[in-house]
Protein backbone atom coordinates (compact mmCIF):
# COMPACT_ATOMS: atom_id res chain seq x y z
CA UNK A 1 0.00 0.00 0.00
CA UNK A 2 1.44 3.43 -0.89
CA UNK A 3 2.67 5.36 2.10
CA UNK A 4 0.50 8.35 1.31
CA UNK A 5 -2.72 6.41 0.89
CA UNK A 6 -3.88 7.49 4.34
CA UNK A 7 -2.98 11.16 3.95
CA UNK A 8 -6.05 13.34 4.47
CA UNK A 9 -5.03 15.83 1.83
CA UNK A 10 -2.31 15.97 -0.78
CA UNK A 11 -1.98 19.09 -2.86
CA UNK A 12 0.28 18.85 -5.89
CA UNK A 13 1.01 22.44 -6.88
CA UNK A 14 2.72 22.73 -10.25
CA UNK A 15 0.80 25.18 -12.37
CA UNK A 16 2.58 24.48 -15.62
CA UNK A 17 2.81 20.72 -15.79
CA UNK A 18 0.13 19.11 -17.91
CA UNK A 19 0.31 15.95 -15.78
CA UNK A 20 -0.49 17.81 -12.59
CA UNK A 21 -3.45 19.85 -11.44
CA UNK A 22 -4.26 22.15 -8.59
CA UNK A 23 -6.72 20.17 -6.50
CA UNK A 24 -9.97 21.82 -5.33
CA UNK A 25 -9.58 23.98 -2.27
CA UNK A 26 -5.98 24.96 -2.87
CA UNK A 27 -5.41 28.65 -3.33
CA UNK A 28 -2.59 31.06 -3.77
CA UNK A 29 -2.01 33.39 -0.90
CA UNK A 30 -3.54 36.67 -2.03
CA UNK A 31 -6.35 38.63 -0.45
CA UNK A 32 -7.48 35.74 1.72
CA UNK A 33 -4.11 35.30 3.37
CA UNK A 34 -2.64 38.77 3.34
CA UNK A 35 -5.58 41.11 3.62
CA UNK A 36 -4.60 42.66 0.29
CA UNK A 37 -6.82 42.87 -2.78
CA UNK A 38 -4.63 41.98 -5.72
CA UNK A 39 -7.46 41.26 -8.14
CA UNK A 40 -8.58 44.85 -8.45
CA UNK A 41 -5.07 45.73 -9.57
CA UNK A 42 -4.99 42.97 -12.15
CA UNK A 43 -8.52 43.31 -13.51
CA UNK A 44 -8.37 47.03 -14.23
CA UNK A 45 -7.91 47.90 -17.90
CA UNK A 46 -4.22 48.64 -18.49
CA UNK A 47 -3.14 51.72 -20.38
CA UNK A 48 -2.08 51.19 -23.96
CA UNK A 49 0.44 54.00 -23.75
CA UNK A 50 2.70 54.08 -20.70
CA UNK A 51 6.08 55.41 -19.74
CA UNK A 52 7.53 52.00 -18.87
CA UNK A 53 6.59 48.37 -19.48
CA UNK A 54 8.03 45.88 -17.00
CA UNK A 55 8.20 42.35 -18.38
CA UNK A 56 7.95 39.93 -15.46
CA UNK A 57 5.95 40.11 -12.23
CA UNK A 58 8.42 38.53 -9.86
CA UNK A 59 9.99 40.40 -6.97
CA UNK A 60 12.43 42.22 -9.22
CA UNK A 61 9.83 43.38 -11.73
CA UNK A 62 7.37 44.43 -9.04
CA UNK A 63 10.08 46.33 -7.17
CA UNK A 64 10.98 48.17 -10.37
CA UNK A 65 7.33 48.99 -10.97
CA UNK A 66 6.90 50.26 -7.41
CA UNK A 67 9.87 52.62 -7.68
CA UNK A 68 8.75 53.82 -11.11
CA UNK A 69 5.22 54.39 -9.85
CA UNK A 70 6.55 56.33 -6.87
CA UNK A 71 8.51 58.49 -9.31
CA UNK A 72 5.28 59.37 -11.11
CA UNK A 73 5.90 57.23 -14.18
CA UNK A 74 3.00 55.42 -15.78
CA UNK A 75 3.92 51.74 -15.64
CA UNK A 76 2.43 48.37 -16.54
CA UNK A 77 3.74 44.97 -15.39
CA UNK A 78 3.17 42.04 -17.74
CA UNK A 79 3.45 38.64 -16.05
CA UNK A 80 3.30 35.47 -18.14
CA UNK A 81 2.06 33.19 -15.37
CA UNK A 82 -1.34 33.33 -13.68
CA UNK A 83 0.31 34.39 -10.43
CA UNK A 84 2.83 37.03 -9.42
CA UNK A 85 5.86 36.58 -7.21
CA UNK A 86 8.25 34.65 -9.45
CA UNK A 87 9.91 31.89 -7.45
CA UNK A 88 7.96 32.81 -4.33
CA UNK A 89 4.90 30.59 -3.92
CA UNK A 90 2.91 30.91 -0.69
CA UNK A 91 -0.34 28.95 -0.50
CA UNK A 92 -2.95 28.51 2.19
CA UNK A 93 -2.79 25.32 4.23
CA UNK A 94 -5.80 23.02 3.83
CA UNK A 95 -5.45 20.95 7.01
CA UNK A 96 -5.63 23.99 9.29
CA UNK A 97 -4.67 27.65 9.50
CA UNK A 98 -1.32 28.85 8.23
CA UNK A 99 0.77 29.46 5.15
CA UNK A 100 2.80 26.92 3.20
CA UNK A 101 5.94 28.20 1.48
CA UNK A 102 6.68 26.26 -1.70
CA UNK A 103 9.24 28.74 -2.99
CA UNK A 104 11.49 31.39 -1.46
CA UNK A 105 11.10 31.33 2.32
CA UNK A 106 13.77 33.05 4.38
CA UNK A 107 15.13 36.57 4.80
CA UNK A 108 17.54 38.32 7.18
CA UNK A 109 16.91 41.61 8.96
CA UNK A 110 20.61 42.52 9.14
CA UNK A 111 22.32 41.28 5.98
CA UNK A 112 19.29 41.68 3.68
CA UNK A 113 18.06 45.17 4.55
CA UNK A 114 16.01 45.96 1.43
CA UNK A 115 13.66 42.99 1.52
CA UNK A 116 13.36 43.29 5.29
CA UNK A 117 12.41 46.96 4.89
CA UNK A 118 9.52 45.84 2.69
CA UNK A 119 8.21 43.54 5.40
CA UNK A 120 8.25 46.47 7.82
CA UNK A 121 6.66 48.84 5.31
CA UNK A 122 3.79 46.42 4.76
CA UNK A 123 3.42 45.47 8.41
CA UNK A 124 4.31 41.81 7.94
CA UNK A 125 5.35 39.60 10.84
CA UNK A 126 8.59 37.65 10.95
CA UNK A 127 9.61 34.67 13.08
CA UNK A 128 13.04 33.26 13.80
CA UNK A 129 13.98 29.95 12.25
CA UNK A 130 13.88 27.11 14.79
CA UNK A 131 17.39 25.81 15.47
CA UNK A 132 17.21 23.84 18.72
CA UNK A 133 18.07 20.17 18.60
CA UNK A 134 20.18 17.74 16.62
CA UNK A 135 20.61 17.49 12.86
CA UNK A 136 20.63 14.31 10.78
CA UNK A 137 23.33 13.88 8.15
CA UNK A 138 23.43 10.98 5.68
CA UNK A 139 26.74 10.38 3.94
CA UNK A 140 27.27 8.70 0.59
CA UNK A 141 27.72 5.38 2.41
CA UNK A 142 24.04 5.55 3.34
CA UNK A 143 24.56 5.86 7.09
CA UNK A 144 22.31 8.47 8.71
CA UNK A 145 23.99 9.98 11.76
CA UNK A 146 22.69 12.38 14.37
CA UNK A 147 24.79 15.38 15.38
CA UNK A 148 24.29 18.16 17.91
CA UNK A 149 24.61 21.77 16.68
CA UNK A 150 28.13 22.66 15.59
CA UNK A 151 29.27 19.05 15.26
CA UNK A 152 28.86 18.05 11.58
CA UNK A 153 31.02 14.92 11.90
CA UNK A 154 32.69 12.81 14.56
CA UNK A 155 35.47 11.77 12.19
CA UNK A 156 38.57 13.94 12.59
CA UNK A 157 39.83 13.26 9.07
CA UNK A 158 36.50 14.19 7.51
CA UNK A 159 36.22 17.25 9.73
CA UNK A 160 39.66 18.37 8.57
CA UNK A 161 38.70 17.92 4.91
CA UNK A 162 35.52 19.92 5.43
CA UNK A 163 37.52 22.67 7.07
CA UNK A 164 40.01 22.74 4.21
CA UNK A 165 37.27 22.87 1.56
CA UNK A 166 35.30 25.62 3.30
CA UNK A 167 38.43 27.66 3.95
CA UNK A 168 39.55 27.26 0.32
CA UNK A 169 36.21 28.48 -1.01
CA UNK A 170 35.69 31.28 1.49
CA UNK A 171 39.22 32.67 1.15
CA UNK A 172 39.03 32.61 -2.66
CA UNK A 173 35.54 34.15 -2.60
CA UNK A 174 36.72 36.93 -0.32
CA UNK A 175 39.21 37.98 -3.01
CA UNK A 176 36.49 38.24 -5.68
CA UNK A 177 35.40 41.68 -6.82
CA UNK A 178 31.74 41.18 -7.71
CA UNK A 179 31.86 44.28 -9.91
CA UNK A 180 34.90 43.12 -11.90
CA UNK A 181 34.76 40.20 -14.31
CA UNK A 182 38.47 39.89 -14.95
CA UNK A 183 40.02 37.03 -13.01
CA UNK A 184 42.89 34.51 -13.24
CA UNK A 185 42.60 31.85 -15.91
CA UNK A 186 43.02 29.14 -13.26
CA UNK A 187 39.54 30.01 -12.02
CA UNK A 188 38.03 29.91 -15.50
CA UNK A 189 37.33 26.18 -15.14
CA UNK A 190 34.54 24.12 -13.63
CA UNK A 191 34.32 24.07 -9.86
CA UNK A 192 35.37 20.44 -9.58
CA UNK A 193 38.44 21.17 -11.72
CA UNK A 194 39.33 24.13 -9.53
CA UNK A 195 39.04 22.10 -6.32
CA UNK A 196 41.22 19.44 -7.98
CA UNK A 197 43.87 22.10 -8.65
CA UNK A 198 44.13 22.39 -4.86
CA UNK A 199 44.62 18.65 -4.38
CA UNK A 200 41.31 17.97 -2.65
CA UNK A 201 39.09 16.44 -5.32
CA UNK A 202 40.57 12.96 -4.88
CA UNK A 203 38.78 12.67 -1.54
CA UNK A 204 35.27 11.25 -1.81
CA UNK A 205 34.11 13.32 1.15
CA UNK A 206 35.21 16.52 -0.58
CA UNK A 207 33.35 15.53 -3.74
CA UNK A 208 30.24 14.83 -1.68
CA UNK A 209 30.52 18.10 0.23
CA UNK A 210 31.07 20.15 -2.93
CA UNK A 211 28.07 18.57 -4.62
CA UNK A 212 26.00 19.31 -1.54
CA UNK A 213 26.99 22.96 -1.67
CA UNK A 214 26.36 23.54 -5.36
CA UNK A 215 23.08 21.67 -5.51
CA UNK A 216 21.73 23.39 -2.41
CA UNK A 217 22.74 26.86 -3.58
CA UNK A 218 22.27 26.55 -7.34
CA UNK A 219 20.56 23.25 -8.13
CA UNK A 220 23.51 22.13 -10.26
CA UNK A 221 26.46 19.77 -9.85
CA UNK A 222 30.08 21.00 -9.50
CA UNK A 223 31.04 19.99 -13.05
CA UNK A 224 28.29 22.23 -14.44
CA UNK A 225 29.31 25.45 -12.69
CA UNK A 226 32.20 27.78 -13.41
CA UNK A 227 34.56 28.11 -10.46
CA UNK A 228 34.67 31.88 -10.59
CA UNK A 229 30.90 32.12 -10.92
CA UNK A 230 30.49 29.98 -7.80
CA UNK A 231 33.01 32.08 -5.88
CA UNK A 232 31.24 35.24 -7.05
CA UNK A 233 27.95 33.75 -5.84
CA UNK A 234 29.43 32.90 -2.44
CA UNK A 235 30.86 36.41 -2.14
CA UNK A 236 27.49 37.91 -3.07
CA UNK A 237 25.92 36.01 -0.17
CA UNK A 238 28.61 37.05 2.34
CA UNK A 239 30.32 33.66 2.57
CA UNK A 240 29.46 30.02 3.11
CA UNK A 241 28.60 30.40 6.78
CA UNK A 242 26.12 33.14 5.95
CA UNK A 243 24.60 31.15 3.10
CA UNK A 244 24.19 27.95 5.09
CA UNK A 245 23.28 29.34 8.50
CA UNK A 246 20.01 29.93 10.34
CA UNK A 247 21.72 32.20 12.86
CA UNK A 248 21.61 35.95 13.39
CA UNK A 249 23.50 36.70 10.17
CA UNK A 250 22.36 33.63 8.23
CA UNK A 251 20.38 33.50 5.01
CA UNK A 252 17.81 31.25 6.74
CA UNK A 253 17.33 33.50 9.77
CA UNK A 254 13.72 34.72 9.50
CA UNK A 255 10.44 33.51 8.01
CA UNK A 256 7.50 35.75 7.08
CA UNK A 257 4.37 34.53 8.84
CA UNK A 258 2.06 35.77 6.07
CA UNK A 259 4.30 34.18 3.42
CA UNK A 260 6.87 35.75 1.13
CA UNK A 261 4.28 36.12 -1.63
CA UNK A 262 2.55 38.67 0.60
CA UNK A 263 5.42 41.05 -0.21
CA UNK A 264 4.66 40.66 -3.92
CA UNK A 265 0.92 41.17 -3.46
CA UNK A 266 1.53 44.23 -1.31
CA UNK A 267 3.85 45.71 -3.93
CA UNK A 268 1.23 45.07 -6.61
CA UNK A 269 -1.49 46.56 -4.42
CA UNK A 270 0.60 49.70 -4.00
CA UNK A 271 0.65 50.41 -7.73
CA UNK A 272 -1.74 52.57 -9.73
CA UNK A 273 -4.97 50.77 -10.59
CA UNK A 274 -4.62 48.49 -13.61
CA UNK A 275 -0.83 48.33 -13.50
CA UNK A 276 -0.39 44.54 -13.19
CA UNK A 277 -1.48 41.99 -15.78
CA UNK A 278 -1.15 38.23 -15.26
CA UNK A 279 -1.62 35.54 -17.93
CA UNK A 280 0.07 37.97 -20.30
CA UNK A 281 3.20 36.42 -21.83
CA UNK A 282 5.20 38.87 -23.92
CA UNK A 283 5.95 37.71 -27.44
CA UNK A 284 7.90 40.64 -28.87
CA UNK A 285 9.70 43.85 -27.98
CA UNK A 286 10.25 46.23 -30.89
CA UNK A 287 12.30 49.42 -30.63
CA UNK A 288 11.66 52.19 -33.14
CA UNK A 289 13.05 55.69 -32.73
CA UNK A 290 12.07 56.79 -29.21
CA UNK A 291 9.29 54.24 -28.78
CA UNK A 292 9.19 50.61 -27.71
CA UNK A 293 6.26 48.42 -28.71
CA UNK A 294 5.64 45.43 -26.47
CA UNK A 295 3.26 42.81 -27.84
CA UNK A 296 1.71 40.11 -25.67
CA UNK A 297 0.53 36.69 -26.79
CA UNK A 298 -2.97 37.95 -26.03
CA UNK A 299 -2.59 40.29 -29.01
CA UNK A 300 -2.42 43.43 -26.88
CA UNK A 301 0.25 46.00 -27.65
CA UNK A 302 1.74 48.45 -25.18
CA UNK A 303 3.60 51.55 -26.27
CA UNK A 304 6.32 52.79 -23.91
CA UNK A 305 9.38 54.99 -23.66
CA UNK A 306 11.35 52.33 -21.81
CA UNK A 307 11.12 48.61 -21.07
CA UNK A 308 12.57 46.62 -18.18
CA UNK A 309 13.11 42.91 -18.78
CA UNK A 310 12.79 41.16 -15.41
CA UNK A 311 12.54 37.51 -16.41
CA UNK A 312 15.13 34.71 -16.12
CA UNK A 313 17.87 34.94 -18.73
CA UNK A 314 17.11 31.43 -19.98
CA UNK A 315 13.69 32.70 -21.11
CA UNK A 316 14.94 35.67 -23.15
CA UNK A 317 14.64 33.44 -26.21
CA UNK A 318 10.86 33.29 -25.69
CA UNK A 319 10.71 36.96 -26.67
CA UNK A 320 11.42 38.25 -30.18
CA UNK A 321 13.51 41.41 -29.89
CA UNK A 322 13.67 43.80 -32.83
CA UNK A 323 16.33 44.80 -33.43
CA UNK A 324 17.81 41.59 -32.07
CA UNK A 325 19.64 41.65 -28.77
CA UNK A 326 23.41 42.07 -29.04
CA UNK A 327 25.23 38.81 -29.74
CA UNK A 328 27.02 38.82 -26.39
CA UNK A 329 23.79 39.15 -24.43
CA UNK A 330 22.11 36.46 -26.53
CA UNK A 331 25.09 34.14 -26.16
CA UNK A 332 25.08 34.57 -22.39
CA UNK A 333 21.33 34.07 -22.03
CA UNK A 334 21.40 30.92 -24.14
CA UNK A 335 24.01 29.30 -21.90
CA UNK A 336 22.86 30.10 -18.36
CA UNK A 337 21.55 27.06 -16.50
CA UNK A 338 18.44 27.14 -14.29
CA UNK A 339 18.73 25.03 -11.17
CA UNK A 340 17.13 21.58 -11.12
CA UNK A 341 14.96 21.95 -8.05
CA UNK A 342 11.82 20.87 -6.24
CA UNK A 343 10.45 21.80 -2.84
CA UNK A 344 7.98 19.89 -0.70
CA UNK A 345 6.21 20.88 2.51
CA UNK A 346 5.08 17.99 4.72
CA UNK A 347 2.57 18.83 7.44
CA UNK A 348 2.02 16.76 10.57
CA UNK A 349 -0.42 16.81 13.47
CA UNK A 350 2.49 16.96 15.95
CA UNK A 351 6.11 18.18 15.81
CA UNK A 352 7.44 14.68 16.41
CA UNK A 353 11.02 15.67 15.54
CA UNK A 354 11.06 18.33 18.25
CA UNK A 355 9.67 15.83 20.72
CA UNK A 356 12.63 13.58 19.83
CA UNK A 357 15.19 16.36 20.31
CA UNK A 358 15.68 17.03 16.60
CA UNK A 359 15.86 20.43 14.92
CA UNK A 360 14.09 19.19 11.81
CA UNK A 361 17.27 19.75 9.80
CA UNK A 362 18.31 17.02 7.38
CA UNK A 363 21.08 16.58 4.82
CA UNK A 364 21.56 13.59 2.54
CA UNK A 365 24.18 12.69 -0.03
CA UNK A 366 22.03 9.78 -1.23
CA UNK A 367 18.65 11.29 -2.05
CA UNK A 368 16.02 11.84 -3.12
CA UNK A 369 15.96 14.25 -0.15
CA UNK A 370 18.84 16.70 -0.56
CA UNK A 371 18.27 18.78 2.56
CA UNK A 372 15.48 20.07 4.74
CA UNK A 373 14.46 22.44 7.53
CA UNK A 374 11.44 22.64 9.75
CA UNK A 375 8.97 25.42 8.92
CA UNK A 376 6.45 25.24 11.75
CA UNK A 377 4.21 27.95 13.17
CA UNK A 378 3.44 26.83 16.71
CA UNK A 379 0.88 29.58 17.29
CA UNK A 380 -1.25 28.05 14.51
CA UNK A 381 -0.48 24.42 15.40
CA UNK A 382 1.18 24.08 12.01
CA UNK A 383 3.98 21.53 12.21
CA UNK A 384 5.86 21.14 8.96
CA UNK A 385 9.10 20.12 7.34
CA UNK A 386 10.43 21.74 4.17
CA UNK A 387 12.19 19.19 1.97
CA UNK A 388 14.37 20.19 -0.99
CA UNK A 389 15.32 17.94 -3.89
CA UNK A 390 18.12 19.38 -6.00
CA UNK A 391 20.63 18.68 -8.76
CA UNK A 392 21.00 15.15 -10.11
CA UNK A 393 18.80 13.85 -7.28
CA UNK A 394 16.00 16.11 -8.50
CA UNK A 395 16.51 15.07 -12.11
CA UNK A 396 15.99 11.43 -11.09
CA UNK A 397 13.05 12.28 -8.82
CA UNK A 398 11.30 14.22 -11.60
CA UNK A 399 11.23 10.98 -13.63
CA UNK A 400 9.19 9.09 -11.04
CA UNK A 401 5.49 8.45 -11.73
CA UNK A 402 3.32 11.14 -10.22
CA UNK A 403 1.91 8.85 -7.56
CA UNK A 404 5.37 7.79 -6.42
CA UNK A 405 6.99 11.17 -5.86
CA UNK A 406 5.53 11.86 -2.44
CA UNK A 407 6.01 8.24 -1.38
CA UNK A 408 9.69 8.37 -2.30
CA UNK A 409 10.29 11.38 -0.09
CA UNK A 410 8.43 9.91 2.89
CA UNK A 411 10.26 6.60 2.49
CA UNK A 412 13.59 8.40 2.53
CA UNK A 413 12.60 10.54 5.50
CA UNK A 414 11.67 7.44 7.51
CA UNK A 415 15.07 5.91 6.77
CA UNK A 416 16.78 9.11 7.92
CA UNK A 417 15.00 9.27 11.29
CA UNK A 418 15.19 5.54 12.00
CA UNK A 419 12.76 2.87 13.12
CA UNK A 420 11.79 4.59 16.37
CA UNK A 421 10.37 7.62 14.53
CA UNK A 422 9.40 5.98 11.23
CA UNK A 423 5.70 5.62 12.03
CA UNK A 424 5.44 9.27 13.03
CA UNK A 425 7.23 10.34 9.85
CA UNK A 426 4.71 8.32 7.82
CA UNK A 427 1.71 9.86 9.56
CA UNK A 428 1.45 12.74 7.10
CA UNK A 429 -1.40 15.22 7.43
CA UNK A 430 -0.83 17.17 4.21
CA UNK A 431 1.83 17.22 1.52
CA UNK A 432 2.39 19.93 -1.09
CA UNK A 433 5.12 20.42 -3.64
CA UNK A 434 6.31 22.38 -6.62
CA UNK A 435 8.65 20.95 -9.21
CA UNK A 436 10.34 24.21 -10.15
CA UNK A 437 12.20 22.54 -13.00
CA UNK A 438 8.84 22.03 -14.72
CA UNK A 439 7.42 25.50 -14.08
CA UNK A 440 6.70 27.20 -17.40
CA UNK A 441 8.39 30.58 -17.90
CA UNK A 442 10.91 29.75 -15.15
CA UNK A 443 12.15 26.19 -15.74
CA UNK A 444 14.15 25.99 -12.54
CA UNK A 445 15.18 27.47 -9.20
CA UNK A 446 16.55 29.12 -7.15
CA UNK A 447 18.37 31.00 -9.94
CA UNK A 448 20.47 30.46 -13.06
CA UNK A 449 24.18 29.69 -12.95
CA UNK A 450 27.03 29.96 -15.44
CA UNK A 451 29.56 27.46 -16.63
CA UNK A 452 33.26 28.29 -17.08
CA UNK A 453 34.13 31.15 -19.41
CA UNK A 454 30.75 32.87 -19.34
CA UNK A 455 31.27 35.30 -16.49
CA UNK A 456 34.65 36.44 -17.80
CA UNK A 457 33.39 36.87 -21.35
CA UNK A 458 29.87 38.16 -20.80
CA UNK A 459 29.58 39.33 -17.20
CA UNK A 460 29.82 42.99 -18.16
CA UNK A 461 26.89 42.77 -20.61
CA UNK A 462 24.49 41.02 -18.22
CA UNK A 463 23.09 44.31 -16.87
CA UNK A 464 23.92 46.52 -19.86
CA UNK A 465 20.90 48.33 -21.39
CA UNK A 466 20.15 47.84 -25.07
CA UNK A 467 18.72 51.04 -26.44
CA UNK A 468 15.55 51.71 -24.47
CA UNK A 469 15.46 48.18 -23.04
CA UNK A 470 16.89 47.73 -19.54
CA UNK A 471 17.52 44.50 -17.65
CA UNK A 472 16.53 43.54 -14.12
CA UNK A 473 15.78 40.18 -12.56
CA UNK A 474 17.52 38.54 -9.63
CA UNK A 475 20.35 37.18 -11.79
CA UNK A 476 21.52 40.73 -12.42
CA UNK A 477 21.99 41.47 -8.71
CA UNK A 478 25.50 42.11 -7.49
CA UNK A 479 24.69 40.91 -3.98
CA UNK A 480 22.44 38.06 -2.85
CA UNK A 481 21.93 36.49 -6.25
CA UNK A 482 19.29 33.78 -5.99
CA UNK A 483 17.63 35.39 -2.97
CA UNK A 484 14.72 37.78 -2.52
CA UNK A 485 17.16 40.49 -1.46
CA UNK A 486 18.97 40.19 -4.77
CA UNK A 487 15.74 40.34 -6.74
CA UNK A 488 14.64 43.45 -4.87
CA UNK A 489 17.95 45.30 -5.31
CA UNK A 490 18.13 44.33 -8.99
CA UNK A 491 14.66 45.79 -9.44
CA UNK A 492 15.70 48.98 -7.68
CA UNK A 493 18.79 49.29 -9.88
CA UNK A 494 16.85 48.81 -13.12
CA UNK A 495 14.22 51.36 -12.06
CA UNK A 496 16.92 53.86 -11.13
CA UNK A 497 18.50 53.45 -14.56
CA UNK A 498 15.19 54.14 -16.27
CA UNK A 499 14.29 57.11 -14.08
CA UNK A 500 17.68 58.70 -14.68
CA UNK A 501 17.55 57.99 -18.42
CA UNK A 502 14.10 59.54 -18.81
CA UNK A 503 15.13 62.52 -16.72
CA UNK A 504 18.21 63.07 -18.88
CA UNK A 505 16.26 62.69 -22.11
CA UNK A 506 13.61 65.09 -20.82
CA UNK A 507 16.25 67.75 -20.22
CA UNK A 508 17.81 67.48 -23.67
Amino acid sequence: MPILSNVRLITVFCLSSASQTLLPGSALVDAAATGQHLNHRIDGAPPTEVDVVVVGGGFSGLMSAYDLDQAGLKTVVLEAKEVIGGRSRSITRQSGPGIIELGATWINNITQPEVFALTEMFGLETAEQFTEGDSIVQGDDGRALRFPPGAPTDNETLAELEGLLYALIDEAAEEVDIHDFEFPAEKDVTLDQWVAQHNLWQHQHVRTMTSGLTTALLGREPHEIGAHYFLDYVKSGQGLVSLSSEGEFGAQSLKIKQGTTSIATNLADSLTLGSVRVDTPVSSVTQHNDTVLVTAETGETFRAKKVIIAIPTNTYSDVTFSPALPCDKTALASQTKPGIYAKLIINYAEPWWRNAGLAGKFTSAVGPVSFGWETSDLALSQYSLAIFVAGDKAARWHELPEGRKGDAIIEHLTSLVGDELADEARNVLELNYVEWTLEEYLWGAPTNSMGPGLLRKYGAVLREPFGDVHFGGGETAYEWKGYLEGAVTAGQRAAKEVIEALSTEGNE
